[in-house]
């Protein structure tokens, strides 16, 4: 009696490999886009921070500050109650700009980072809608 040898053919094997890479070239694109949204996402959070600080710091001063010394290791800045811990991790934000109309903040990605090479800016006035430039 012959014994009957079971597995799989190269033609199932091959037809199983185009599946994953079919699978592997939809979803990656995805999750990098995923990825730096929600990068994007964070500095976002930072900026709107820095915002509410200065509009705090606008109601007892008349003025907004400009903040360029937010330091790496989180520690709030001197004038600003503005804790930026997590965000400085990837992120290095600055206010420029400060006058009694408005101000600039910028958040651009460390080098060497997950966010290299790639900024968020909001630009915010009293008079207008914040205009908001990503790169």
């Amino acid at each position: 009696m012959k014994r009957r040898e079971s597995g799989f053919t190269l033609m199932e094997l091959m037809v199983v490999i185009v599946i994953v890479a079919i699978l592997a070239a939809v979803a990656v694109p995805l999750y990098v886009n995923y990825v730096k949204d929600a990068q994007r996402t964070e500095a976002k959070g930072a900026i709107g921070a820095v915002i509410t600080a200065e509009q705090t710091y606008y109601q007892l001063n008349g003025v907004y500050y400009a903040e360029t010394n937010f330091s790496v290791n989180g520690a709030p800045p001197q004038k600003l109650n503005c804790d930026l811990t997590d965000a400085l991790t990837n992120w290095a934000i600055t206010v420029t700009a400060a006058n009694a109309s408005g101000f600039t903040v910028l958040a651009t990605g460390r080098t060497g980072g997950p966010t290299a090479n790639r900024s968020v800016q909001l630009v915010y006035s009293r008079t207008a809608q914040p205009i908001w430039t990503e790169q």
